[in-house]
């Protein structure tokens, strides 16, 4: 059997979370009022628009998505390199170069790494460390606890459809600036630590919606009902119009869109909460809410299967 047979998911389940030493496996480790995070892609993940300058902007995006999501201040950054040999040097300071603005753009420092050669196309993974200031650990999540995303979702979709059609699907231009030069919001940070009582849990869904709901389900053993699935009106109509694509089919596709998953005590102000996150650039959605009975996905009284993005499998 090899990884492409069982994916990188399956794989964490069955293999890796007998070596750790730690319980619960999450995106980013908290410990003592600190946060650590590590992530990292191959250099040929990208697009034909987009330079090496964008890679490296990215790779930090990625890494520092997952970091703020859980309420935590990023503030150093190693970052490890594979190149090959007959890697253009002036192309190689080209993504120092995107790596270096974007962490200086979070507040971050850039204290060093690592720098190797390759034999394939490259890669670049980032370590991040910082200061928690919402601690989400151990508390409970009840039934009727409400799932916020930060935003709507397909945007990065529409590419990943568009890429897999040759291109010959239009691309927005909100898409294409969100997979070329993703922003991760930092004021997400404020909010959090304003209303932490309130939050009994947070996530990224850089791997897309569904992945992300089925780790919440596999760590926390319960089920989630969801009410809407947030994806773009423009998004949907163009790719419906050119492909009759469902909601879930588009759901399949997704990944990367480095926006934050919230689960919110059902006794919150809600109403609050969702106001400051639209004062503070955000436009929130309540998905759905928490229930126990079943351990699965539900929308619309249908069980709703695992499915988005798996580094071993692909879109799956």
């Amino acid at each position: 059997m090899k990884l492409k047979d069982i994916g990188e998911h399956e794989f964490i389940k069955r293999y890796i979370k007998n070596y750790v030493d730690i319980k619960l496996l999450d995106d980013v480790f908290i410990h003592e009022k600190r946060g650590y995070k590590v992530d990292g892609f191959k250099l040929s993940y990208t697009f034909p628009f987009m330079s090496l300058y964008d890679i490296g902007w990215k790779a930090i995006s990625a890494s520092t998505s997952d970091i703020i999501a859980k309420g935590v201040k990023p503030e150093f950054y190693l970052i490890s390199l594979g190149l090959p040999p007959d890697f253009d040097v002036n192309k190689a300071e080209e993504l120092i170069k995107g790596i270096s603005d974007a962490i200086h753009y979070y507040g971050g420092r850039y204290i060093g790494g690592d720098l190797n050669d390759s034999d394939s196309s490259g890669w670049v993974d980032v370590f991040v460390e910082g200061e928690v200031l919402c601690d989400i650990s151990n508390k409970d999540i009840d039934d009727g606890d409400l799932l916020v995303v930060g935003d709507y979702i397909g945007y990065t979709t529409n590419v990943f459809i568009s890429y897999i059609n040759n291109f010959n699907i239009q691309i927005l231009p909100e898409s294409l600036l969100k997979v070329k030069h993703p922003i991760v919001r930092k004021s997400l940070l404020f909010f959090m630590k304003k209303y932490c009582k309130f939050i009994k849990y947070s996530t990224d869904i850089s791997d897309g919606l569904m992945v992300s709901l089925y780790k919440i389900i596999d760590n926390f053993d319960l089920g989630i009902n969801i009410t809407e699935i947030p994806i773009d009106k423009n998004v949907f109509n163009t790719l419906k119009l050119r492909l009759n694509l469902t909601e879930l089919d588009i759901l399949k596709y997704a990944g990367e869109e480095f926006l934050p998953l919230l689960i919110i005590d059902k006794n919150s102000p809600v109403k609050e909460m969702l106001n400051e996150l639209q004062y503070l650039a955000f436009n929130p959605l309540i998905i759905g809410q928490v229930i126990h009975e079943k351990k699965a996905v539900i929308y619309k009284n249908t069980f709703i299967k695992n499915t988005g993005w798996d580094n071993f499998i692909g879109w799956y």
